[in-house]
């Protein structure tokens, strides 16, 4: 099996306190760095399989497969391309900090990984034009291929959101105390 990734720049529409954020993993018609373009409908069949089976694509930090980083809760195809909304873990090392380079702008990409089913070329723009693709799973990344998304905002967590951190962080180093406590 090949499987291919394609990466595609982010853009990351609002990130919450909870990590949730949304963007897009692929833009239709554009050119990418991999000589490929990606047409609308090349996700629809890949997109109704994960329906059916009641799941998505993996969220995977740079397509590390041991890596996974969030999920994914909408993933679907758009005027503009495959249009998502995810999770991050925040309570996972990579997932922390995959949300913490969301919030500074210094992460912007998204990258594909995916097995072709149906291609064509396009011989006036030398690419291969994607029709048809398996989606395995959409990742985080630094060097997107496709220039076309950007983060354009992300957003501060809310004022409820620091304080119930603070709160969870204050109780657990407290069972933290008692326990070295009760230990020496």
């Amino acid at each position: 099996m090949n499987i291919k990734h394609v990466a595609c720049a982010l853009q990351v529409k609002a990130l919450s306190g909870e990590g949730v954020f949304t963007g897009y993993a692929s833009v239709f018609g554009k050119l990418d760095s991999q000589d490929e373009i990606v047409a609308p409908g090349a996700f629809a069949r890949s997109l109704q399989q994960w329906r059916k089976q009641g799941r998505g694509p993996a969220m995977l930090w740079m397509h590390d497969p041991a890596q996974p980083i969030g999920l994914w809760l909408s993933v679907m195809e758009d005027a503009n391309g495959l249009a998502v909304e995810g999770r991050l873990a925040l309570r996972t090392q990579k997932g922390g900090e995959a949300y913490e380079l969301l919030q500074m702008g210094a992460l912007t990409g998204l990258s594909i990984g995916y097995r072709v089913v149906a291609s064509k070329i396009d011989a006036a723009r030398k690419a291969r034009i994607l029709t048809d693709v398996d989606l395995f799973e959409i990742s985080l990344v630094t060097f997107p291929a496709n220039d076309a998304a950007r983060v354009s905002e992300v957003k501060a967590p809310s004022d409820s959101d620091l304080r119930s951190a603070l709160r969870q962080s204050a109780s657990r180093l407290k069972r933290a105390a008692r326990t070295l406590a009760a230990r020496g």
